[in-house]
């Protein structure tokens, strides 16, 4: 059996761009930048602004002649977008939406209740917590084993999650 161990929390839950490779940080709006790439404006529901560099609060219209935004007879400058980050590829996403483990791995629950990585694909989690078994293996936690019909190997540990 291996044994697993705790997983890293994920600073900040980002939105992922249409392009489904940029993220911008929670609480943005994914907008096209004039390089064509994707850029994150720092309000929620933004309005993307056609020249490429700024953005509006929601409900407000853009004035790039300007540099500012209208609704009605509120004026308020254009917001500047900032560069996306591009996406953390591989990575496996627990159930919590909070912690992740690296690609290959399996997200398992310690006993704590928060998750760890178990470091194989699919693996089987055992009910003790602390360990996982290949996939297609039964974890023997009294015999810290795992086994398949006559095939028995240790149990892993859990890693910890990034």
């Amino acid at each position: 059996m291996v044994t697993k161990q705790p997983s890293i929390k994920k600073q900040v839950r980002n939105i992922v761009c249409p392009d489904g490779q940029s993220e911008c940080p929670d609480k943005n709006t994914c907008c096209t930048l004039s390089s064509g790439q994707w850029g994150c404006c720092p309000e929620v529901n933004a309005v993307c602004c056609s020249d490429g560099k700024h953005c509006c609060p929601s409900g407000y219209t853009c004035d790039t002649s300007d540099g500012t935004c209208i609704k009605s007879t509120s004026i308020v400058p254009m917001l500047t977008k900032q560069p996306s980050i591009t996406k953390q590829v591989g990575n496996v996403e627990c159930d919590d939406g909070t912690s992740e483990c690296p690609d290959g791995n399996t997200c398992c629950k310690l006993p704590s209740g928060e998750y760890g990585c178990c470091p194989l694909p699919n693996a089987a989690c055992c009910n003790d917590g602390h360990h996982c078994c290949p996939s297609g293996y039964t974890c023997d936690t009294s015999k810290g084993t795992c086994t398949r019909l006559t095939s028995i190997v240790p149990m892993l540990t859990k890693q910890p999650s990034i």
